[in-house]
């Protein structure tokens, strides 16, 4: 068999410009039309966990859904070692080569794939390099058609590099978009950013530019609890309650969130983007209060007056004045105008002057009112 005829168009396909659903039809794609097969499938992702939630498997002409949990990484989905597979330079296999022939049918993914249409020849490839894995892709056969040969190994083994580089351009074309995604939401990227699919339940992407995000260490002891937290925040703002409590998490304080809905970038899901800032780094006004000050500076900052801050906290004017006092003092403001802008914008644009910051409606700041320095 001659493959030299489709080879080199398929080498330019796997390095074109695209969404990452489309990278990954180019790839199967791509590896059909050197080496034809009724069914093919990518999984495309930086890290053993997370490339198992982003893939792709084509039958025929046709894009079919993978029966796989977001739960199964993708060394058990496939039975094997990342650190095994990076190690060498090698990049395709004959399933068979790994496997003996009833073991292989038993790995998660031939049990929950394929096995209706009869699957009988596999042809596995790590994208994998510099130690790092990328993915994994593949092409399926039955029992109609020929098993696949050392051949086709062979050339799909050289046509891996174009698909590698292919990968690691995508990849960091994704970072980019995404990144730009949450700057447009959240105003700054500083500390660490996450993306959470609020349908799923879980997050989809992160990113911390200072110190990397390590996925096993940073995102999946905390994913269900970012996810909650995300959520509660949500909920407050829409009740347009006045400087919510930060909730805190192992690994810092959520700081920032707001919604990313119907944006390519991430498939038109709704998800939302938080952020969260090491303890002892942030630097926001509230992480120096205590509960009652918080409750004080809410009703403040909601545009009470004194004496309807003493009621509604069930505290004496008196009482609510060295609460005040406290406040000024932490937050190294002299009024209230001040404090208010000091919570609500804890990190002022360079060169916003503070009539920039206006009152809340209603409120007695509005009125020159200051009655509780």
């Amino acid at each position: 068999m001659s493959y030299e005829p489709n080879l080199r168009a398929a080498e330019l396909q796997v390095v074109q410009h695209g969404s990452r659903s489309s990278f990954r039809r180019r790839v199967v794609d791509a590896l059909r039309s050197v080496v034809p097969s009724f069914a093919g499938f990518c999984f495309l992702g930086r890290g053993d966990n997370r490339a198992i939630r982003d893939a792709s498997r084509v039958v025929g002409d046709n894009r079919v859904g993978i029966e796989l949990g977001a739960e199964v990484r993708l060394s058990k989905a496939f039975g094997f070692t990342p650190a095994d597979v990076c190690a060498t330079m090698r990049r395709a296999y004959l399933v068979t080569e790994l496997f003996p022939a009833d073991e292989w049918q038993r790995l998660p993914y031939f049990t929950a794939n394929g096995k209706d249409e009869g699957v009988t020849s596999t042809l596995v490839i790590f994208l994998h390099e510099g130690g790092v894995l990328f993915g994994v892709c593949g092409l399926e056969r039955k029992a109609d058609e020929a098993p696949f040969t050392d051949a086709d190994v062979e050339v799909l083994d050289g046509l891996a590099s174009f698909v590698m580089a292919g990968a690691r351009a995508q990849l960091a074309y994704d970072e980019l978009a995404r990144e730009t995604s949450c700057l447009r939401a959240l105003g700054n990227v500083s500390g660490a950013l996450y993306v959470i699919d609020r349908d799923a339940k879980q997050v989809i992407w992160a990113a911390d530019r200072e110190r990397g995000i390590d996925w096993d260490h940073d995102v999946s002891p905390i994913e269900d609890a970012l996810v909650n937290a995300a959520e509660r925040l949500l909920a407050s703002r829409a009740r347009g309650e006045a400087l919510p409590t930060p909730p805190r998490l192992p690994n810092g304080s959520v700081t920032a969130v707001s919604k990313i809905d119907d944006d390519p970038v991430f498939a038109q899901a709704r998800v939302c983007v938080v952020r969260i800032e090491a303890l002892g780094e942030q630097a926001t006004a509230m992480d120096t209060l205590s509960r009652r000050e918080r409750e004080i500076a809410r009703l403040l900052v909601a545009g009470y007056s004194g004496v309807n801050v003493a009621a509604i906290a069930g505290l004496s004017e008196n009482t609510v004045r060295t609460y005040v006092r406290r406040l000024y003092l932490k937050l190294g403001v002299s009024n209230r105008a001040d404090l208010v802008r000091k919570l609500m914008a804890p990190e002022p644009k360079v060169g916003a002057s503070p009539s920039s910051h206006l009152a809340p409606p209603d409120s007695s700041l509005a009125m020159g009112d200051d009655t509780l320095d």
